[in-house]
């Protein structure tokens, strides 16, 4: 059976973008199958009675902007303020990703589009900039722009949600192996651990 390692994200959640940077080498390390959940992580913070802290209390805003700087130093990856997420409907490039999963092409799509919002800062809640992106990016845009747009992939991605608070969890990045979860970019190394013990 092969091993599954479970990834959690919202692309809203710059420490989901951050952890997604790691995932060839820990999939390479551990010799298992990432297999990607994209969720909505404040509704399902919402519905757990989690808080967004990091919204709410400045202290721990500014706190988590040096924090970021750290990881990206470390992992030495790109970073640029995106503006854009103040207009940009995370639920619109969570349905693109559960689509973009369902056409075979979910991991190009994911790490494609986190690096579009955290190192290009390109504005992909556009449709049009999205499909120009995904089509320079030899992704198949006009499939996965049909079918994020049915009625079924709203179902499922809040179905998503409802399953991730059912699993216990409440925030992302969460990753998830059997029964067990870790959240957070810094829980990686547990993450390796469990999954290289993993029969």
């Amino acid at each position: 059976m092969t091993k599954q390692i479970e990834f959690y994200f919202d692309f809203g959640s710059p420490y989901s973008y951050l952890a997604q940077t790691q995932l060839k080498k820990l999939a390479a390390d551990t010799q298992a199958t990432i297999v990607y959940m994209p969720i909505n992580v404040l509704d399902l913070m919402k519905a757990t009675g989690n808080t967004p802290t990091t919204i709410e209390c400045k202290a721990k805003r500014k706190y988590a902007k040096s924090d970021l700087q750290r990881w990206v130093k470390k992992y030495g990856v790109g970073w640029e303020p995106n503006q854009n997420f103040r207009h940009i409907d995370l639920n619109f490039l969570l349905r693109g990703a559960i689509a973009a999963i369902k056409l075979g092409v979910g991991a190009e799509f994911i790490s494609k589009v986190f690096t579009g919002l955290y190192a290009q800062v390109l504005d992909l809640g556009n449709v049009e900039i999205l499909k120009d992106f995904l089509k320079k990016n030899e992704l198949p845009a006009d499939r996965i722009l049909e079918l994020m747009a049915q009625e079924e992939i709203s179902d499922e991605l809040k179905a998503r949600n409802k399953a991730a608070g059912e699993a216990g969890l409440f925030g992302t990045p969460t990753f998830r192996i059997g029964e067990e979860i870790y959240f957070g970019n810094d829980r990686l190394p547990f993450v390796e651990a469990a999954a290289k013990a993993q029969a």
